[in-house]
């Protein structure tokens, strides 16, 4: 029973309003469609976004979490000089607090720890303590310390230095094996004792 186009004609003037109703339906859903496509394309970058957002928040809650107020100089385990004694270093003894700072960036949290003598970095040297003798000097040198770990753990090891250095740069990237920093830190000497050596 093949059908006309006259039959087809007559069939739909006799169901108008179901007709009209199927197509203005179709007519919606193809309007819906492309709608919603159009909007998806257009949440992909905020999707993005929201994600950052929260990797940084679980990040912030995961470090509030674990964050411990740092332990007092007795619990580093390292012996050294009252620090009224030792605001400056003696250039022989640039060695030995390398393997100091080194100590107490693993006693910190700190892994991958990695000292090592830099040139004197290009920010401002951090000015020495005013005392009245001897007299301190920035050394020409400094000490890179290259780590990997958390905040908490830089924090801690900045909060333990030994008062002969002190901060002069803190660098951060995020690396596939976690987080790499790398602190630059400025040496205090006796004024007068700035050789190479």
């Amino acid at each position: 029973m093949a059908m006309t186009t006259a039959d087809l004609r007559g069939m739909f003037q006799r169901n108008r309003v179901q007709t009209e109703c199927i197509a203005v339906a179709l007519l919606a859903t193809v309007v819906f469609v492309v709608l919603g496509m159009a909007l998806h394309r257009r949440m992909d970058p905020l999707r993005l976004d929201v994600g950052r957002l929260n990797a940084s928040a679980s990040e912030i809650s995961a470090f509030r979490s674990a964050f411990k107020p740092s332990a007092g100089e007795a619990d580093l385990a390292t012996t050294s000089l009252p620090e009224s004694l030792s605001v400056s270093v003696p250039r022989e003894m640039r060695f030995s607090l390398a393997e100091d700072i080194a100590a107490r960036a693993e006693l910190s949290g700190l892994s991958g720890v990695r000292v090592r003598f830099a040139a004197p970095d290009s920010t401002p040297a951090p000015t020495g303590p005013a005392m009245s003798a001897p007299a301190v000097a920035v050394a020409d040198y400094t000490i890179a310390v290259d780590a990997t770990g958390g905040f908490a753990g830089v924090l801690s090891l900045v909060n333990h230095l030994p008062p002969s250095v002190a901060l002069q740069r803190l660098s951060v990237q995020r690396t596939k094996t976690g987080t790499q920093f790398r602190l630059i830190l400025a040496v205090f000497e006796a004024a007068g004792s700035n050789q190479h050596g």
